[in-house]
């Protein structure tokens, strides 16, 4: 026998994963998630015990040249 409520919980487990996937990128110290959701290509893991800086186009550790090639990409 199916049951339903589990069924549908893991289709809807899926489809978050999915979207996880699809709109998100990981922080290249941690992995963690990280979503952009506006702004400029500067990026900071929200996991407290890593907040590094990096860039969302290349996945570089934030520098000078990330700032200045592609500020709003």
């Amino acid at each position: 026998m199916i049951d339903e409520h589990a069924a549908m919980q893991a289709r809807w487990e899926e489809a978050s994963r999915e979207t996880i996937k699809k709109t998100t990128k990981p922080c290249p110290s941690c992995h963690v998630p990280v979503e952009k959701n506006g702004g400029c290509m500067h990026m900071k893991c929200p996991q407290a015990q890593c907040r590094f800086e990096w860039c969302w186009n290349c996945g570089l550790e934030w520098n000078r040249t990330c700032m200045g090639d592609h500020w709003f990409d």
